[in-house]
């Protein structure tokens, strides 16, 4: 038998959020290494990987750091909600430990150019 195969990275995350409050859902990319906001969390996805094709299994994995901050109070200190590793099968394991928002890992998708123009 080989070497086991390395997992591939990837440089974005796909992530789902609900406000808990309005039932509203957002899915949207976030890119590895940049802070990115829904409402009053700010998400830093660290890595993004999946399962490499000698695991016998299909799963997306992403460390990330999810801070509360409220966005009117932002000279307040955040408060870590989530740390470590979120699964793409297995969503509410560890949960966001926030009573207003939850989050979880969709997919990890590599970044595509785009094209001159083009906002996102």
């Amino acid at each position: 038998k080989g070497d086991p195969q390395k997992r591939p990275r990837y440089a974005s995350a796909i992530l789902q959020a609900v406000d808990k409050t309005t039932a509203e859902t957002l899915r949207f990319e976030a890119k590895i290494g940049e802070p990115i906001r829904y409402k009053d969390l700010v998400l830093t996805v660290h890595a993004c990987e999946s399962t490499a094709s000698d695991e016998g299994y299909d799963d997306s994995f992403a460390h990330m750091d999810i801070q509360a901050q409220s966005e009117a109070l932002t000279h307040q200190p955040a408060r870590v909600v989530f740390r470590g590793w979120m699964f793409a099968n297995s969503p509410g394991l560890p949960p966001v430990e926030s009573p207003l928002y939850d989050v979880w890992l969709i997919a990890c998708k590599t970044a595509e150019p785009v094209a001159p123009g083009v906002k996102l």
